[in-house]
């Protein structure tokens, strides 16, 4: 099977390969380079699953590929000052079926969310200001707000075996 990922992100490349290696799927996994469309940080459920959706339409290569597209962005449920990041993940089968499944949630700092929206979303994202104050990888943060117990990769993988055990 090959498996092409709407991202050249070695994170996301990566989480697809262990995803298959826990499934037991013997997959050739490629990435390409896409934009989701959107801006640097997602804001809703909307945007992140539209950039998803818009990285695995992009990563389609008309051949009998699984495409995928991965997208964190953050969500404020509520109007408590609460922001959850959650990744939305896309697959799209070689027969046009579509497979939509999300992420675990980790919570952010809600004072690092302001932060970034008053930089702009548009370039900016919450995880760029997480790893500017508390340092830490920027495409990371899930592992410093976590002190290194939960990372974003390990997320994705969670959800891409979800995704992955309905083809």
């Amino acid at each position: 099977m090959k498996i092409v990922v709407g991202s050249t992100s070695f994170l996301k490349i990566a989480a697809v390969n262990e995803a298959c290696t826990i499934l037991g799927l013997d997959a050739e996994v490629t990435g390409v380079e896409t934009n989701s469309g959107q801006n640097a940080q997602p804001f809703g459920l909307s945007e992140t699953l539209d950039g998803a959706r818009t990285r695995a339409l992009k990563a389609m290569r008309g051949d009998d590929s699984v495409v995928t597209g991965i997208e964190n962005g953050v969500f404020r449920p509520g109007s408590e000052p609460l922001i959850l990041d959650i990744a939305v993940i896309v697959v799209i089968t070689k027969e046009s079926r579509t497979i939509i499944t999300t992420s675990s949630g980790i919570q952010f700092g809600f004072a690092h969310f302001k932060i970034a929206e008053g930089y702009g979303f548009e370039k900016t994202t919450v995880g760029s200001v997480i790893a500017e104050r508390l340092g830490g990888d920027p495409r990371d943060p899930h592992s410093t707000v976590t002190e290194g117990k939960v990372s974003r990769q390990s997320l994705l993988v969670d959800a891409l075996v979800v995704a992955l055990k309905q083809l």
